[in-house]
């Protein structure tokens, strides 16, 4: 192999590196905005929410 091919070899990999590490951080962030933890935070403050809408709504019932 010569010198130019290794080279070329280098900078392929170098560029595709830099492409993952790219991909990997749009992935996390995702992650981060949408991923599994997120959605059960956002199930459980719905319950919560839920909840106390029905507390209220008992409560107007008993107030009229």
């Amino acid at each position: 192999m010569s010198k130019t091919e290794n080279n070329s070899y280098k900078n392929e990999i170098e560029i595709l590196s830099n492409r993952i590490e790219k991909l990997e951080k749009i992935v996390e962030d995702f992650m981060d905005k949408w991923g599994h933890r997120v959605q059960e935070r956002r199930k459980k403050r719905d319950e919560v929410w839920d909840e106390m809408v029905r507390v209220l709504t008992i409560q107007n019932r008993n107030n009229e």
